[in-house]
């Protein structure tokens, strides 16, 4: 469990927020939202002891039962499945034992220590850390791979592997899904479902959080507001709040006049100054209720096409890679006037390498790329940032690309994506990620391109610039290519799904929902071949007895497995079954009702008091009706998702 009591939270002399009490239940999944610089991660690390209140105080667990994923991964020398199971600390204290009692030669100490570590079971550890990489898109050669010879993005995924792998009864998970494919973020959905630990997430994708968290802490206006429910039902409160909000505050207003006029009116009046005197007091009680500020959503829309030819590219038995080493084979597609594709596939498929093969920045192996006359390519490389000039201004940047256009062109254009002012002055390197990807978007809108090309855009972006990029999106008139493992980008701008897998690019028929139940299939497949190999392997020179001893092993962890799918789905399926009967007896009552209120002669016969309660109750059973269909559908998901999950990582 996690309490805020009257916590307030200050970077420097700035106070983010404060007088905020919450509370975390025992395995709560939480979202904490709000824009950049607001103090998210100030909160995580208030909870970790390494920054000081303001005021106020925060009842967490012990800070050994509180996993979070480090900031950045020193490049050391262990072996990468050594360094995330060293994330679980009981086994790295009891291994420290041991070596602490042998050292000293305390035969009985080390007696204990060898009998704790026992009870840990070590191997099944080991196991367990092999399928949270497994899971996160490492193969079995990589971890055997030291830390320091993987990429700043892959360092990140260790660092998330062994926060994943310390038992904890708190664990804050500050943007986990950077740097991670979709394979890997659906993966890692499953898993923090079937945690028993109180979750934190803070995160800029909607719908990994729509499906993974029960409740939404907001930081706004100098305080955190907690809301039921995911990130979509945190916007429908939201808006619903704003709106009472403002309506009492006209309402205060109102009142506040009235009183006002009144006590001006008759102030000095003798044979009024007593109202007068109770209209103050009145005044004086009435509490002030601040107006809604205007939220300016940032929006911009890609130009209209100029031209646009029918057919933008034409791929013909296109080979493709880096000098020898062939990424895909056979690919054979074609882009034409409005497609809008979504490319999926897992880190390494070689999704990059097809989108730079179609702008040309990458030149084909074997066969052909044919580009329709008057194509006009947008592209938004996935490492777009780092090639922009650090040295350079927004202003400077708009001039190299337009040099014969008046400046104040430029910066009526620069304007558009949030730069005004002295900000087009700024230098590049200053910027944060944010703001270079809406430069970088601002460069390519200036072309009027008729084909986007998207490689992964809303990297580092926050939840606002991201709605802008999906409602742009929306309304482009050209042709679109998209790369990213943002599912509400995909799901709200593409039509049609291509995937890139074992060198070959493929139509997908199914939809997001279908991917992630493959993606959590293969990675079962996967796993289990995986462990059968290893099996055979330490297996081959055994005993016809030791072969037997594994197989009646095997045998019992399939039925463990069977038992324990069975014990998650039987109260799935009994709460089921009572929702089932709930649903038929609401809908009976509804039949009923509905036939009342149809009748016309039911209308002279009963009194205005009945026909109110019976309309009453008609609308409190429909609004009963929606929420048990609500139930029914997430039961139903769990259930579907028991059988699919990984097994329980307690």
């Amino acid at each position: 469990m996690l309490r805020l009591l009257n916590a307030a939270v200050a970077r420097g002399t700035h106070v983010l927020y404060e007088h905020v009490t919450l509370t975390a239940s025992d395995g709560e999944r939480i979202a904490l939202i709000g824009p950049n610089g607001c103090g998210k991660s100030s909160l995580f690390a208030a909870i970790l002891g390494e920054l000081p209140l303001e005021d106020g105080e925060i009842e967490a667990p012990a800070r050994e039962r509180i996993a979070h994923v480090a900031q950045s991964v020193v490049e050391v020398d262990s072996i990468a499945l050594d360094y995330v199971i060293e994330g679980h600390a009981p086994l790295t204290a009891a291994r420290r034992e041991l070596a602490a009692a042998q050292a000293a030669g305390d035969a009985m100490r080390e007696a204990a220590a060898i009998a704790a570590l026992a009870d840990l079971n070590e191997g099944l550890i080991r196991a367990q850390a092999q399928t949270i990489m497994a899971g996160l898109g490492f193969s079995s050669a990589e971890t055997s791979r030291e830390v320091k010879t993987f990429s700043g993005g892959w360092r990140n995924r260790l660092s998330l592997a062994r926060a994943l792998m310390c038992p904890s009864d708190l664990l804050l998970l500050d943007e986990p899904t950077n740097h991670l494919d979709m394979d890997s973020l659906i993966w890692l959905e499953a898993w923090i479902k079937r945690l028993h630990s109180t979750v934190i997430i803070i995160s800029h994708d909607r719908e990994f959080l729509d499906r993974t968290v029960q409740t939404t802490w907001s930081v706004e206006g100098g305080a955190i507001v907690r809301y039921s429910g995911n990130y979509s039902a945190y916007e429908t409160q939201s808006v619903e709040r704003l709106r009472l909000q403002e309506a009492a505050h006209r309402s205060y207003e109102a009142k506040a006049a009235h009183l006002r006029a009144f006590i001006d009116r008759f102030r000095y009046k003798a044979t009024k100054a007593r109202q007068a005197q109770s209209r103050i007091k009145m005044l004086d009680k009435l509490e002030a209720i601040e107006p809604v500020r205007a939220m300016r959503e940032w929006r911009f829309e890609f130009a209209e096409p100029e031209r646009t030819p029918e057919q933008l590219v034409v791929m013909e038995d296109v080979r493709a890679g880096y000098d020898e080493h062939v990424v895909i084979d056979h690919v054979t597609m074609t882009v034409r006037a409005g497609d809008r594709v979504g490319i999926l596939g897992v880190n390494g498929a070689g999704k990059s390498t097809l989108v730079k093969t179609i702008v040309g920045a990458l030149k084909p192996m074997a066969g052909s790329v044919l580009r329709g006359q008057g194509l006009v390519i947008g592209y938004f490389a996935q490492h777009q940032l780092e090639s922009l000039d650090a040295r350079e201004t927004p202003l400077e940047v708009m001039r190299r690309k337009a040099p014969l256009e008046r400046e104040q062109t430029l910066r009526d254009h620069l304007g558009k994506f949030k730069f005004s002012g002295e900000y087009v002055e700024h230098r590049i390197g200053t910027l944060s990620g944010g703001e270079k990807a809406r430069l970088a978007l601002a460069l390519i809108v200036w072309d009027k391109p008729n084909l986007l090309v998207l490689d992964e855009p809303t990297n580092h972006l926050d939840m606002a610039t991201r709605e802008a990029i999906t409602v742009a999106l929306s309304g482009f008139d050209g042709a679109l290519i998209l790369v990213s493992h943002d599912r509400h980008l995909l799901g709200s701008t593409c039509d049609k799904l291509v995937l890139v897998h074992e060198g070959r690019v493929e139509p997908y028929e199914g939809d997001l929902d279908d991917y992630a139940r493959l993606v959590l299939e293969h990675r079962k497949t996967v796993l289990a071949a995986e462990r059968s190999a290893a099996r055979e392997a330490s297996g081959a020179a055994a005993s016809p007895a030791a072969a037997a001893a594994n197989r009646r092993e095997e045998r019992k962890r399939e039925a463990q497995e069977r038992a324990r799918i069975a014990a998650l789905q039987k109260p799935l399926k009994a709460r089921l079954e009572k929702i089932d009967r709930e649903m038929e007896r609401v809908n009976a009552a509804i039949g009923e009702m509905d036939a009342l209120i149809g009748d016309p002669d039911w209308y002279s016969a009963a009194g205005s008091e009945e026909i109110a309660r019976i309309t009453r109750e008609r609308g409190e059973s429909a609004a009963r009706l929606d929420e048990l269909e609500l139930e029914w559908l997430d039961v139903s998901e769990k259930l579907e998702a028991c059988a699919a999950a990984p097994a329980d990582p307690a």
